[in-house]
């Protein structure tokens, strides 16, 4: 996985690496979530609840606690959907609802497997 340089990029690779194999991300993850912190900074309050669901994956991921990393993207992607409604830019609308989608998918996944912490 690359480096994003800002939060298109970011985007843009979540959405390929989840998408793809949800599995190859969990090496990476604790790096991938503060990628994602710092890229979102802060100024509204759907950037800080994003960011502080970050967090809360990041340690539901420690955790190997299945129910709460599903929980944990299911609020992600509820807030990908917000922040699609929130944007005007038409190019980020679709890539936040498709990354909703995706994180709704891998959230399943990872409900289904609570007795396999791995996701």
């Amino acid at each position: 996985m690359t480096q994003a340089h800002n939060a298109s990029q970011l985007l843009d690779i979540t959405l390929r690496e989840l998408s793809q194999n949800p599995q190859h991300l969990l090496p990476l993850m604790n790096s991938f979530i503060d990628q994602w912190v710092r890229a979102l900074g802060a100024g509204n309050q759907t950037l800080d609840d994003t960011a502080y669901e970050l967090e809360e994956l990041k340690q539901a991921l420690a955790g190997g606690k299945g129910p709460q990393i599903g929980e944990s993207l299911h609020s992600l992607a509820k807030l990908a959907k917000r922040a699609a409604r929130e944007t005007d830019d038409e190019a980020y609308v679709s890539r936040l609802q498709e990354l909703a989608v995706v994180l709704d998918q891998v959230s399943a996944m990872a409900k289904g497997k609570a007795a396999q912490p791995s996701l």
